[in-house]
Order: C-alpha cells, then structure tokens, then sequence
C-alpha cells in the first residue's frame, strides 16, 4: 500500500535546493523514507569524519610530552618526578616492613596493610594468634542442637528420621493428617 502525499516545494525552505522532496509536487512513503535514510546517512559521514578527526587530535596530543607549569624550570620537573618516585618507594619499603612484622593481618589485608596505624596492625595480629578468628558459622539448615536436660532432646531430628518414623509421628499429630496420609497427598 502506497500513499501519496502532496508537498509544498517552497515550505520551509530559503529558495530552491537539489533535493527531490522539493522537485516533485506528490510522492509515496517510500520516496520520502529513502530520501530521509539518505539524507541522515550523509550527516551521519559527516559526523563520523569529524569524530575520528577529533580523536586522531586527541591522540597526537596524549602523545606529546606534557609542558612544564608556569615558571617552573626542566630541572625542577625532574626534582619533583624524583620526589614522587621516593616516594612510592618509601611506602612500598614501608608496607614490605609491615608485612614480616605483622603476617597475619598482611594475609587478611594484602597491599593495604599500609593504610592502618600499627596499634590496628597489632591487634589484628592478635586476634590472628588467639585463634579467635570468625564466629563459627552455624548452617541453618541443620537439625536444632539441644543440649543436655532440655525437653525434646530424646528424639531424633527430622532429617535424619525415616519415612515410616515420620508416618508415626503424623498418625500421632492429628486425625486429619491421617486421613491425608492414607489418601497420598503426604
């Protein structure tokens, strides 16, 4: 199915151009959708050009050498890249140091065992050596521990209890358990 549509050659427009949307008094959907696709593609190249043109930019700038701040002299760039590189080897110095002297918190912290004060270092050590580590982890699925003396302590838990334990303990529960029981739906 086409459809026609009647279109002013001069609305909206300063003067005449080339396009065949302006040329032609009718044309069909398809007419104006391909002419559209065209039109958006060309600005789409022009577009993509530009970009890569501004990346291209971007790149030979990254790759040139960074100019010193203002007023500040070759000699005190390469002072301060030092003191920076002093630096990082200060720390790393200082985090290897931690690390034979505190083991155990180097284990739990890794790298960032320089970020702590030494009292937080020595007392994750400690906690280390004591052994009083985690809480144990306590499965919640696991059948209720009792403890000597407690009511209920004489029977088994109910994973480890067998169907017809279970069938027993349903036929004692209430009658109408028993009747869904005999009827399958348990």
């Amino acid at each position: 199915m086409t459809e026609e549509r009647q279109t002013d050659a001069t609305a909206g427009t300063n003067g005449s151009t080339d396009d065949p949307v302006e040329q032609s008094g009718a044309q069909t959907v398809e007419e104006v959708e391909a002419f559209w696709r065209n039109r958006s593609s060309g600005k789409d190249r022009a577009h993509n050009a530009e970009t890569q043109a501004l990346r291209a930019q971007i790149d030979a700038l990254k790759a040139q050498p960074s100019p010193a701040p203002v007023g500040e002299t070759p000699e005190a760039a390469r002072v301060r890249a030092l003191e920076a590189e002093l630096q990082q080897e200060r720390t790393a110095r200082q985090a290897a140091q931690l690390q034979a002297q505190y083991p155990y918190a180097a284990g739990v912290l890794g790298d960032a065992i320089g970020t702590l004060a030494p009292e937080k270092l020595a007392a994750i050590e400690a906690l280390g050596e004591s052994g009083a580590g985690a809480a144990p982890r306590i499965d919640p699925n696991a059948a209720p521990r009792r403890a000597p003396g407690m009511p209920g302590n004489g029977q088994k838990p109910t994973n480890e209890k067998t169907k017809d334990e279970l069938l027993a303990d349903l036929r004692r529960m209430a009658p109408a358990v028993q009747a869904a029981a005999r009827e399958g739906e348990f």
